[in-house]
C-alpha cells in the first residue's frame, strides 16, 4: 500500500511545475490502461468500479465510482511544504442516498500517515455536481499530502475536477500579463490573510494567475483588488 502511495506521489510531481492546482490530471481528461494517468483507482481490484464517463462537471469526461459489495475508490498525492497552506476542492454528483467521502491524509516519505485524516463527506445531489472545499496547512514532519475518494458499498459518485491549490506557489509567479494589468488598471496587490482591512464590496479579486475569484477575510495568498472608481 506504500509502495501505491508513492507511485501516485511521484506521478504528481508533474503538476508541481506550475502554479495554483498541484495535483496531476485534475480534470479527468487523460486516461490510460483503464486509470486517470496520475490516479490510482479501485479499477484493478473490482473491474467496472471506476470508469470514464460523459457526465461530467467542466470537460468530456469524470470518473465514475460504482460501490458494490465494498467500496470504489481513487487516489493521488502531491508533494506539500511544512507549515504552507493548501485549499482541496473537489466536484461529486451523488444520485442516490448513498455517497462516500474525500479523504485528505498527509503522509511521510515513506507513506506513513502524519496526524489524522480528513474527512469530507459526499451526500445526496440529484442530477447536479457539488462542490466540496476544505483548508489545510501541513504539518511539520509531512512530505506528501494524499487525496482521495471513496464510496460507501452500493453508491455511485460521479467525481470531476478536483483540485489542491498552493496559493503561495500562485503568489510567486506572476504572470508578465498580470503584472502588466497591475500597472495599467493600478490593482492593488494584497497577502492574505488580513484582506478584509481593504474591503472589496463590488470591487472584483484576481488571483496571481489573472482569474477572477472570490476571496474571504481568511484566505490565504497573494491576490489583486481592483481600484475604485
Amino acid at each position: 500500500m506504500r509502495t501505491c502511495v508513492v507511485f501516485g506521489c511521484l506521478l504528481a510531481l508533474a503538476g508541481q511545475l506550475s502554479a495554483g492546482n498541484i495535483l496531476p490530471n485534475s480534470s479527468f481528461e487523460y486516461w490510460l490502461g483503464g486509470m486517470p494517468v496520475g490516479w490510482l483507482t479501485s479499477e484493478r481490484l473490482f473491474p467496472g468500479s471506476a470508469l470514464p464517463d460523459s457526465n461530467c462537471h467542466t470537460g468530456v469526461y469524470c470518473v465514475k465510482l460504482v460501490g458494490g459489495d465494498t467500496s470504489a475508490f481513487m487516489s493521488t498525492a502531491a508533494i506539500v511544504r511544512p507549515g504552507y497552506n493548501y485549499g482541496f476542492s473537489g466536484f461529486a454528483q451523488t444520485p442516490g442516498v448513498l455517497g462516500g467521502s474525500f479523504v485528505l491524509q498527509f503522509t511521510t516519505l515513506l507513506g506513513g500517515a502524519v496526524g489524522s485524516p480528513e474527512l469530507i463527506p459526499v451526500y445526496y445531489s440529484g442530477s447536479s455536481y457539488r462542490e466540496y472545499t476544505r483548508w489545510l496547512t501541513a504539518p511539520d514532519s509531512a512530505v506528501f499530502l494524499a487525496v482521495a475518494m471513496a464510496t460507501l458499498p452500493g453508491a455511485t459518485v460521479y467525481v470531476d475536477d478536483v483540485t489542491l491549490e498552493d496559493t503561495t506557489l500562485a503568489g510567486t509567479c506572476e504572470p508578465r500579463q498580470v503584472a502588466a494589468g497591475q500597472r495599467r488598471a493600478g490593482l492593488n496587490k494584497v497577502v492574505g490573510p488580513g484582506l478584509s482591512r481593504l474591503g472589496s464590496g463590488a470591487r472584483p479579486w484576481f488571483d496571481a494567475s489573472g482569474r477572477r475569484v472570490a476571496v474571504r477575510s481568511s484566505s490565504a495568498g497573494v491576490f489583486f483588488l481592483a481600484p475604485e472608481r
